[in-house]
């Protein structure tokens, strides 16, 4: 039949008729609103599904109109496509993967707040790197503000990974202790999910029912995780991997022991031990996990089954003997402590010091040195001590494995407060350095800061002297230590919180605190000039964040401008807002202007990223006594 010049504007006619009969359910689509919760779903989802049928049409014009279509509408569509990645067709599921790949809409919508849609402006644009840093901005804001955008990237995050982080985001949050909140927040999980099969989306539907009730359900967790074993075993759903059903599992155990479900946790922990693979970094990470959400019986399960890999490996061996010294067993525990500091031994004699080279004592020191930094960011620190003095002990004092171990057990024992101990280890090098010139300039060639180390030295020194209560012989000792390095502002707090009532004292004190003020307020100044002027070079945002820290924390620990410190370290955070050292100042500066609630929520946040930090640690008492002394 030959057409008539009519017949392609019918045909887009038509086409149209059908964009708008599908469109009339469709509010969250370009425009970012939630899909509409009407009668006329079902007929909806019909039209999508015949329209995804399309794309395997034999006619190349059919398959394009419904691939258009499609687009058009949007998430309207999406959870359909979605599942079409997986159709027997090969056409239709090639181009399911294309069209939810490449669907343009904006993620937010207008009841959103304004600091939601900010975190929102122009997510799909965005790497997954940067998708998931967001996720994670959405899920810090107070009282459950990025709720129902944490569930709408749950349900329509094309990454399949990402859309599991923003559920287990939902799920990790502390739920409200008023049961109406509650309600509410699951009445916004189950309209904001809508229809959706993801395995996400039907995590955050029972977590919905948890809220709803008010308590973890253990039978029904048992059986999604069930359910997803299975898929896993007979590989009958392609989106079902063992990392997503071992990151489901580990989701319902903290759910559980969050409700104060101890055994159900341990119970679903350990029926699936099966799912961490047998390597190395998978049971060190697992061991991690269950030491952090206290379940050490599953650490020294995961050593039994693995006994040859725990005993040849020393932070395997050293999360077993930590947990078994939480379950009360420090004998056992300083035994696989000890095995694990001679898995590579240092030599005991000069006969096997000979017949080691250099490079090997150097790449046993490193070993040693990873393994302290490690014990004592897990707050491990007399282990870690230990194998600090395993270093400088078995090697040359002026070797660069011994100074750097030096170095490192010093910045820790000062955290600790053990200043007579920081003196006792500094002291020996700086003699070692002050007699011999080719030493000093080698380790300043390292970047081993000579003065640095005297500074330290005179700092600790006057600490001392204040902890016995001599405050006179204390003085010139910070004096001395802030002329050597007066880069290290921590050492004028220390002077300014000395010895008030001195107005000598005090006005020197004062003196140096105006001047390192105004310093702070110009580097600040001068690397926003830079930003604006090179704004199409890499940006100096975290020159910038830094500044302005240094000045927060000055000010907030002292006297100044609480109000503008405050102001610049919320900017710093805004910068770099995963930084536990930025969010510590800025629990000091809401402290400062007498704001102690926010001063304990914002210090929490840093000790959760830095849990075993002995000044953040302090800090948080500190904080949470004030709260509560005023609440009194």
């Amino acid at each position: 039949m030959t057409p008539t010049s009519a017949g392609p504007h019918l045909g887009a006619f038509l086409t149209l008729l059908v964009l708008l009969a599908l469109s009339s359910n469709v509010v969250l689509g370009d425009s970012g609103d939630e899909p509409s919760q009407t009668s006329q779903t079902g007929s909806s989802e019909s039209a999508v599904n015949r329209l995804i049928e399309q794309l395997g049409s034999e006619t190349y014009a059919t398959r394009v109109r419904a691939r258009e279509s499609l687009a058009r509408l949007g998430l309207q569509a999406f959870d359909e496509l979605h599942l079409a990645q997986y159709h027997p067709d090969n056409e239709i599921a090639m181009t399911a993967r294309h069209l939810v790949s490449s669907l343009l809409v904006s993620w937010s919508k207008p009841s959103d707040s304004d600091e939601v849609r900010d975190i929102l402006h122009e997510y799909g644009a965005q790497s997954v790197d940067e998708r998931r840093s967001r996720i994670v901005r959405l899920s810090e804001l107070p009282e459950r503000a990025g709720l129902q955008a944490l569930v709408r990237l749950t349900r329509f995050e094309t990454s399949l990974d990402l859309s599991r982080v923003a559920a287990l985001a939902i799920m990790q949050q502390d739920a409200s202790d008023v049961v109406d909140r509650r309600k509410q927040n699951a009445q916004q999980i189950r309209e904001g999910l809508g229809h959706s099969e993801r395995a996400a989306a039907t995590w955050l539907m029972a977590y919905a029912g948890d809220l709803q009730q008010g308590t973890y359900d253990a039978e029904r967790w048992s059986e999604i995780v069930g359910k997803q074993r299975r898929q896993l075993d007979t590989a009958s759903n392609q989106q079902t991997t063992r990392d997503s059903v071992l990151e489901l599992v580990r989701v319902c155990v903290r759910h559980a022991w969050l409700s104060d479900k101890f055994d159900d946790a341990l119970a679903l922990a350990t029926a699936n031990l099966d799912l961490i693979p047998p390597t190395t970094r998978d049971l060190t990470e697992a061991c991690r996990w269950a030491i952090e959400n206290g379940l050490h019986p599953i650490v020294i399960e995961l050593q039994k089954r693995h006994l040859q890999m725990f005993d040849a490996q020393p932070m395997l061996l050293y999360s077993a003997a930590e947990a078994i010294k939480a379950e009360g067993d420090p004998g056992r525990a300083q035994l696989l402590a000890d095995q694990a500091m001679e898995i590579r031994p240092f030599p005991n004699d000069a006969a096997e010091l000979e017949a080691i080279s250099p490079n090997e004592l150097e790449e046993i020191a490193q070993t040693h040195r990873e393994i302290a930094q490690e014990l004592q960011k897990r707050g491990l620190y007399e282990w870690a001590e230990r194998e600090y003095r395993g270093i400088i002990d078995h090697l040359e004092m002026d070797a660069s494995p011994s100074v750097s171990a030096r170095d490192l057990l010093a910045t820790m024992l000062a955290d600790l407060e053990r200043h007579q101990d920081v003196v006792d280890l500094l002291t020996p090098l700086i003699d070692r350095i002050e007699s011999d010139d080719q030493l000093k300039n080698r380790l300043n060639a390292l970047r081993f800061s000579y003065d640095e180390m005297r500074s330290n030295i005179l700092w600790h020194s006057g600490l001392l002297k204040v902890q016995q209560g001599d405050v006179e012989a204390a003085k010139p000792l910070l004096v001395k230590a802030f002329r050597l390095r007066p880069a290290n502002i921590d050492i004028l707090i220390s002077m300014f919180r000395l010895d008030q009532n001195d107005p000598n004292w005090s006005e020197t004190v004062d003196l140096l605190l105006n001047q390192n003020i105004q310093r702070s307020k110009q580097e600040i100044a001068s690397i926003e000039v830079m930003m604006k002027q090179q704004a199409r070079f890499q940006p100096r945002g975290y020159e910038l964040a830094q500044a302005l820290n240094q000045y927060a924390w000055l000010v907030s620990n002292t006297k100044g401008d609480y109000e503008q410190a405050l102001r610049f370290s919320l900017k710093s955070v805004e910068l770099l807002p995963n930084d536990s050292a930025l969010l510590d100042t800025c629990a000091r500066c809401y402290f400062a202007v007498g704001d102690y609630k926010n001063a304990v929520l914002t210090q929490r946040k840093a000790v959760r990223l830095t849990p075993h930090s002995p000044p953040m640690l302090r800090q948080l008492r500190e904080f949470e006594a004030k709260l509560e002394a005023e609440s009194l």
